[in-house]
């Protein structure tokens, strides 16, 4: 039988917070304690706890509340340019994929996708195949079909069930997509037929032309993008988070990515996948955020202290 952990409570958990800050009267901790909860405080003063070298001293409980509104704050930027890459790229996918093919329904049929992925490995070849057959579309198939038949969630669809004027017809992407995570939408790339990703490459970004090499590069900054967009959506701690890698475009300095799976290389791909005017204001909003933050967030390394000029020197993909 597995150990359980014994539960603590909250004049416990006030004293276990003393490791991490200092702080003398307990009132201030305790309303935080009741708030926030032991476990998501705690994350925050190990957090402070580590970077006591580049502090100088150990942090006081004020530094601790003012870091947690910090993130709190940031990952109220995040979200949004999240949300705003995230439907841009249905936009895009519904509306390339659609005009290519000339089938709105073109994501319910396998010939438009390639189930290895083009993996050249054989064990993961197998791997991916296995994975959109028995996974990836039982889902999307099963998804569909549910938003067509659920008419207590989803009652405006009435027009796809018995009675209604398409109620022969399958849910067109654009519908489909309405109703459907990030993480679905990036799946679909991740399968879709190679000249189906680059249409869709060239429907949203700069260039005429894209290879399949830069349709990669897309896939780890979707997948960058859409684990900031979780982690800003269930409220977990975006401050010193590192999470799976993002490629560097090869046009781009190496100094462009110092680092591929921490904050900043989130901040890379929001870039590379946001339309120019929301590239603008979300450099505005950070700028904004870390001058009136009672924390230095540089000292800190929640940000690099060149991250403006590291910034502006990501090239348009």
């Amino acid at each position: 039988m597995a150990n359980s952990e014994t539960p603590i409570t909250l004049e416990e958990q006030i004293v276990l917070m003393k490791k991490y800050v200092s702080f003398r009267q307990r009132i201030k901790m305790r309303k935080f304690l009741l708030y926030a909860g032991y476990f998501r405080a705690s994350r925050y003063g190990k957090f402070l706890l580590s970077n006591v070298e580049n502090i100088g001293s150990k942090s006081t409980q004020d530094a601790l509340f003012s870091l947690y509104q910090f993130d709190v704050d940031l990952r109220r930027i995040l979200n949004y340019y999240c949300n705003r890459v995230e439907v841009r790229f249905k936009s895009a996918m519904s509306n390339a994929c659609a005009i290519h093919t000339n089938d709105g329904t073109f994501y319910l049929d396998k010939q438009y996708y390639t189930p290895s992925k083009g993996e050249r490995d054989a064990k993961i070849r197998k791997h991916n195949i296995r994975y959109f057959q028995n996974v990836y579309y039982e889902d999307i198939v099963s998804r569909e079909e549910k938003l067509r038949k659920d008419v207590v969630k989803y009652p405006e669809l009435k027009e796809y069930r018995k009675g209604g004027s398409r109620q022969n017809n399958k849910l067109p992407v654009w519908v489909t997509f309405s109703y459907s995570e990030f993480g679905t939408m990036s799946m679909m790339y991740n399968y879709l037929r190679g000249d189906l990703r680059k249409n869709i490459l060239v429907y949203s970004f700069a260039k005429e032309k894209y290879s399949r090499k830069d349709t990669e590069l897309v896939d780890t900054w979707l997948d960058g993008v859409r684990n900031l967009r979780n982690y800003c959506a269930h409220n977990s701690m975006v401050v010193g988070m590192t999470s799976s890698v993002v490629l560097r475009d090869p046009a781009d300095d190496v100094s462009a990515l110092p680092n591929d799976n921490d904050l900043f290389s989130r901040l890379y791909a929001l870039k590379k996948l946001l339309p120019k005017e929301d590239v603008v204001s979300l450099k505005s909003d950070l700028k904004k955020l870390l001058k009136k933050s009672k924390i230095d967030a540089y000292k800190l390394g929640i940000i690099p202290t060149l991250w403006e000029d590291m910034f502006d020197n990501i090239n348009e993909f």
